[in-house]
Order: C-alpha cells, then structure tokens, then sequence
C-alpha cells in the first residue's frame, strides 16, 4: 500500500514537464486578454459619448426601478437610507449586468 502513495505523489512530478504551456497557446491567452481589455475601454468610451437619457438609461435607471419598487413594497420608516442601503448592496450584480452585455440588455429581475 506504501508504494500506490508513493507512486501516486510522484505521479504529479512526472507530469508537470508536459503541462508546460506552449508558446502559440501563450499568444492566443495574451490576445485575447488583449481583446477583452479593449472592449471594457470601448465600453467606456461609448458611454461618454452617449446623450444623457441614453447614459442614464443604460447604468443608473435599471437598479433604481428595482430599488424604488423594492421600495414601494417595504414602505420603511426611512425611505432615502434604505434605497441608499439597496442600491450599494446589489451594484455589483448591476455592474457586471452592464459590463458583459456592452450596456444594451436591462438586468434580470431580482424580486
């Protein structure tokens, strides 16, 4: 039984010099990291040059339609703290909504 564990570590040793990554594969990752670096940038850049209504539309007014009906329904005490409290709770759900959608497509319904 000493030698399966033995053999079975070693295992990993004997095979780690043909998981050596190959140099076309290296530039295929670095373009395609590249690629995707020059889509966020893209992605920025469309949303400078958008009218007001557009910009506002694609980023702010999709959470805010689910804070302010999540709003509606709880009726707190403290109205502004808790869509403040919302908002800064499910923006990364948001974000990443708008940022692999290049800002075009609304976020699924979270109620």
């Amino acid at each position: 039984m000493s030698e399966t564990s033995t053999t079975a570590i070693q295992a990993p040793k004997d095979e780690q010099p043909s998981t050596k990554i190959p140099d076309s594969i290296k530039k295929v990752i670095a373009m395609e990291k590249d690629n995707e670096t020059n889509a966020n940038r893209k992605s920025r850049i469309d949303l400078n040059a958008l009218p007001t209504r557009q910009y506002l539309d694609q980023t702010v007014v999709p959470i805010l339609l689910q804070g302010l009906s999540a709003l509606a329904k709880e009726r707190p005490p403290d109205p502004i703290s808790y869509l403040a409290a919302y908002l800064l709770k499910n923006k990364n759900t948001f974000e990443n909504n708008n940022a692999g959608a290049n800002n075009n497509a609304t976020p699924n319904s979270q109620t």
